[in-house]
């Protein structure tokens, strides 16, 4: 007899408007690797994204779908829920202290989603992480008024709960529930460290802030880090879709292909050659995307890269972010990024100090270098990064 039948889980549900995705990974010591990428496809109307109220709106079609994705398993069998980020609400909030029995912790973080958010938590799940600034966590100047910064997340009941029963309804066991933008950002923070390191040396004055834009089917989320702590965050709903009668010519380079391209250059080249390589990609590929689109992408995370730089310029005792990580679910999601130039006027506008933000496109296929390829579509490589994330931090 099993004692202990739930286990890590190996396969993750990966929740889209018009699509359940099941993404499989292969768990050794060391390593995770992903195994294969199952799709279905998702009736108009059958899930609306919402932190607000129910999502799935027909439930019968919906676990029909789900018992068609999953139905070769051998069940039960524990699975992780990915949900995109709209079914969430995250903030970040400063604390002059923050208790340390969690009990205490929970119910403080309630009433600061009650008093900023004017959002009832009383019904929902909370998640969140605590973070103390690096230049105090290992110095004495624990008397700092804002030493504490939190990162939270609420999800009510109502709409975890949905795809919870669902997935029991067909013989999945939901160990972990998770939201894929912070489950992509954890996932990379390694990388970005990585990366900023080689940056700090590059530059007589290094900088402690970092931004992170994830842009995917349902939208964007954007953070901002500095001195080790978050201390923004804008999730921003968008129906992003490519156009249906867009094809790549064989002869153009993949998302993949421009996007790795770039992440393995940026411990040795420079930012003139990083922003040429980007250049010379924006213009040897058509955009996949209707302009209108596209336009009103570029023109939210312009926004949203203004008011977080005006913010910080009014601060004079916390210095700007100076770079900007992106990532996508999205196999040509690097082309709804805003043109460097773009990027770099609107630095210039919002009073950043050297107008300069270091744009650096992270790659999927870091973490995927060891799939077999044979299994695996490159088209559903970039979809299956979210399902991926909550495998990892599972």
């Amino acid at each position: 007899m099993n004692i202990f039948p739930i286990k890590q889980p190996t396969l993750a549900l990966s929740i889209e408007e018009e699509t359940l995705r099941l993404v499989e990974v292969k768990k050794s010591w060391r390593t995770t690797t992903l195994q294969q990428v199952k799709n279905v496809p998702l009736p108009v109307g059958v899930i609306r994204l919402s932190s607000a109220k129910p999502n799935i709106d027909n439930m019968e079609t919906f676990v029909e779908q789900l018992r068609i994705l999953t139905e070769p398993l051998k069940k039960p069998v524990s699975i992780a829920i990915s949900l995109p980020d709209l079914c969430a609400r995250t903030s970040v909030f400063d604390f002059s202290t923050f208790p340390t029995k969690k009990s205490d912790q929970i119910a403080l973080l309630n009433w600061r989603f009650q008093q900023d958010l004017k959002l009832d938590t009383s019904q929902s799940r909370l998640a969140y992480g605590v973070y103390i600034p690096t230049s105090l966590a290992n110095g004495s100047k624990h008397e700092n008024p804002e030493n504490v910064w939190v990162l939270g997340t609420a999800i009510r009941n109502e709409v975890v709960e949905q795809y919870e029963h669902a997935c029991l309804d067909v013989n999945l066991m939901p160990v972990s529930v998770s939201i894929s933008g912070l489950d992509i950002f954890d996932l990379y923070q390694r990388t970005i460290q990585d990366i900023l390191k080689v940056e700090d040396r590059r530059r007589p004055k290094s900088s402690s802030g970092a931004m992170f834009l994830f842009i995917s089917h349902w939208g964007f989320t954007f953070f901002s880090f500095n001195d080790g702590c978050p201390r923004f965050v804008r999730t921003k709903a968008i129906a992003i879709r490519p156009d249906s009668s867009f094809a790549y010519e064989d002869s153009l380079l993949s998302g993949s292909e421009i996007q790795e391209t770039i992440f393995t250059n940026v411990g040795e080249s420079t930012e003139q050659e990083l922003e040429s390589q980007e250049t010379h990609n924006r213009n040897c590929s058509p955009n996949p995307y209707p302009s209108y689109t596209a336009m009103k992408v570029e023109k939210e995370i312009l926004a949203t890269l203004q008011y977080l730089l005006e913010t910080f310029s009014q601060n004079d005792t916390t210095s700007s972010p100076e770079n900007l990580f992106v990532v996508s679910d999205l196999e040509h999601g690097h082309m709804l990024l805003p043109k460097s130039e773009h990027i770099q006027q609107t630095a210039k506008l919002s009073g950043l100090r050297n107008a300069h933000i270091q744009v650096t496109q992270l790659s999927a296929n870091t973490h995927f270098k060891n799939r077999k390829t044979r299994f695996v579509q490159e088209s559903n490589i970039w979809s299956a990064l979210s399902g991926y994330a909550s495998l990892r931090v599972a």
